[in-house]
């Protein structure tokens, strides 16, 4: 009882940076906010080289929320730039009832922008994926503004035989030369657009060493030249099958999506899907694609001065290989 008169008492809040060292009274917090533990080796791959995690709001020393933020190189309107993914944020159960500015959500947050995002600071633009509930309350606090959303785009998996002018390969380690060709003929065409830096070192980190998914990556190629089309990484549930991202131009996403249904076939799902934003759901989805609701809102900082909402709705090229939690 006396905890929680105290996590209400909001002139007990105490803003701090979350350290590395905070690790598990952070895992302790999450469990406490979403009803199950966090794997340590997916968190220490998460915010894996920061010393820095995100802010942290804390109540006579006890852990009440957490905001966190993993850097992401991305290419905004064609110049590089560091940007940062906004992720488990978190608020202790019982400090979840104030909503207003005084509150620990409210806190967090503010201070996370205040610290790291915007003009002349270490991120100039931040992206994350909440619910439209959460975006809400964010813009109703002024912290946040509404870019985008992504769409889920669904086909029925294609049971014929490749066009006979490309080939489906599962990806070879080998040929990892090609994919930072391919990122780089996707930045090419993304030059109005903000998306994340695709290339090996990226892929490799985000796929290949993720420590609790595994994923399926496939290249497709030409049967002229086997000059590389795109890459595709796929991961397997129990009753369907996702594209959670590809590596391509942008003229070669139908090429990639036959395949993509091709190869949902031998999988022996009923189900073959992909997450992306909204202004390239139409791109993705063809002529035989259904594009249906996610409730999933991409927010802007509207707290701190910076990058503002004009120049980033419908900017962003998201997929859900963007998330952590995908």
């Amino acid at each position: 009882m006396g905890f929680q008169k105290e996590v209400f008492n909001t002139k007990n809040f105490d803003k701090v940076l979350a350290y590395r060292d905070s690790e598990k009274e952070l895992l302790d917090l999450f469990e406490l906010s979403f009803g199950h533990r966090m794997p340590i080796e997916l968190w220490r791959w998460k915010y894996r080289g920061l010393d820095v995690l995100g802010t942290l709001l804390k109540n006579k020393n006890t852990p009440v929320a957490f905001f966190g933020g993993m850097p992401r190189a991305v290419y905004f309107l064609g110049v590089a730039q560091l940007a940062v993914q906004i992720g488990d944020v978190m608020v202790h159960p019982r400090a979840r009832g104030l909503l207003l500015r005084k509150g620990a959500f409210f806190q967090v947050t503010s201070f996370f922008l205040e610290c790291f995002l915007g003009k002349d600071k270490k991120y100039p633009v931040a992206y994350g994926f909440p619910h439209l509930k959460h975006l809400r309350l964010a813009e109703h606090l002024g912290l946040y503004k509404r870019v985008g959303e992504l769409k889920s785009v669904s086909w029925e998996p294609l049971n014929s035989l490749p066009k006979w002018h490309y080939k489906i390969r599962e990806f070879d380690i080998n040929k990892a030369h090609l994919v930072d060709q391919l990122w780089c003929q996707m930045a090419e065409g993304l030059v109005d657009q903000v998306v994340g830096v695709r290339d090996w070192a990226y892929v490799k980190y985000r796929y290949l060493e993720h420590p609790t998914i595994k994923y399926q990556l496939f290249l497709v190629l030409s049967r002229f030249n086997a000059s590389p089309v795109g890459l595709l990484i796929i991961r397997v549930y129990d009753d369907e099958v996702e594209l959670i991202d590809l590596v391509a131009s942008q003229r070669q996403v139908p090429v990639l999506i036959e395949s993509f249904r091709r190869i949902a076939i031998n999988s022996g799902k009923q189900k073959a899907f992909a997450w992306i934003t909204a202004h390239h759901a139409t791109l993705f989805a063809g002529e035989s694609g259904v594009i249906d609701e996610t409730g999933i809102m991409i927010p802007c900082n509207s707290w701190t001065e910076g990058v503002t909402q004009d120049e980033l709705i419908d900017r962003w090229w998201l997929m859900g290989g963007d998330s952590d939690f995908k």
